[in-house]
């Protein structure tokens, strides 16, 4: 146990000489993290949840009559649906990104960002909904997330008139 002490000791004896150069060398360490922070962009995440009602008011009166549908199953066809190019043509013009596009090929590339930059998953509790954007831009942020949210919205309300229609 001794030895261990003793070598104990002789680490921080040849700590203490050496301390200036320590300081030195993680001073020049904090610099160079500090300027690698400033200079990283900001970015800034809007994020909505969106509560989805599963039960469809048919349900109840098809019990025993129909086939059960399953609520994943619905809310995967529901992002698949939200990501569609239609649908993310939409929000480029809801937001008026679509005003800088000039051709079809630059308005590929914009669907393919918002695809990319638009995330959409369930929030850990049953029927609960996430939607995120990550941009350097926060309202531009926001408004990506209203405009996925709009259509998330009026997609549902069209459906639930369409099952109550039938």
């Amino acid at each position: 146990m001794q030895e261990i002490l003793d070598q104990i000791l002789s680490y921080l004896r040849g700590m203490w000489r050496y301390r200036w150069y320590a300081m030195a060398v993680t001073l020049v360490i904090c610099l160079a993290g500090w300027v690698y922070v400033l200079k990283l962009p900001d970015e800034y995440q809007a994020s909505a949840r969106v509560h989805v009602d599963t039960q469809s008011i048919l349900r109840p009166l098809l019990r025993g009559l129909a086939v059960d549908n399953n609520p994943d199953s619905q809310l995967q066809l529901m992002t698949r649906t939200l990501l569609s190019r239609a649908n993310l043509e939409k929000v480029a013009r809801m937001t008026d990104l679509d005003l800088q596009v000039k051709d079809a090929a630059e308005m590929d590339r914009l669907v393919d960002r918002l695809r990319d930059k638009i995330q959409l998953g369930a929030d850990g509790r049953q029927n609960l909904y996430r939607i995120m954007v990550d941009d350097q831009d926060p309202q531009l942020a926001k408004k990506l997330v209203q405009a996925v949210q709009t259509i998330f919205v009026e997609s549902t309300l069209g459906q639930n008139r369409q099952d109550s229609d039938t």
